[in-house]
């Protein structure tokens, strides 16, 4: 199969309609696979660490700081 004219209907949408266009449409956002986001530490992971518990009390603490945000972004500004 060639990809010579793979996109050229989507192409051929957006210049019809592009005098209607008025920015992004957020509701329509594309999907797809997203890697979470890492925490990262001081020192290196070994197999012999003896800081899990604070480690864990790191990423617990970034992903709280995540969920937050995400539920600050559900509410609507007191202003």
């Amino acid at each position: 199969m060639s990809d010579d004219h793979l996109y050229l209907n989507k192409y051929r949408a957006f210049f019809k309609a592009r005098e209607k266009a008025h920015g992004y449409e957020f509701q329509h956002a594309p999907t797809g696979n997203v890697p979470p986001p890492k925490v990262s530490f001081l020192h290196r992971l070994r197999w012999w660490t003896f800081n899990r518990g604070e480690r864990l009390k790191q990423i617990r603490a970034a992903r709280d700081r995540r969920l937050q945000d995400i539920v600050q972004l559900k509410k609507p500004s007191s202003q």
